[in-house]
């Protein structure tokens, strides 16, 4: 399985119910995507940044959905509204 962590800084609370609200469609919209297995966003304790983990079936099904039209259309039009987000990658060994 091949884990990705996109973490946001936020740069505030309006910043953080605007992700929420996007984020919490991903769950139902990623379903029809080949190899999503789950997703789930978190937040820092101390508030200053979530963290959108997703996991696929594999690293092929990741770069696929990347390249896709699905992706496209998730992230079109957010250009200047979030951070740059750093992107984090790694293979389930156990779990």
């Amino acid at each position: 399985m091949y884990l990705v962590n996109n973490r946001i800084d936020l740069q505030s609370s309006e910043h953080f119910a605007r992700l929420k609200e996007q984020f919490a469609k991903a769950p139902e919209s990623m379903k029809e995507v080949p190899g999503f297995l789950s997703f789930r966003l978190l937040k820092a304790e101390d508030g200053s940044h979530v963290v959108a983990e997703t996991v696929f079936a594999s690293k092929e099904d990741f770069h696929n959905w990347v390249h896709s039209e699905h992706f496209q259309k998730a992230h079109g039009g957010r250009k200047g509204d979030l951070n740059r987000p750093e992107l984090s990658v790694y293979h389930i060994v156990i779990g």
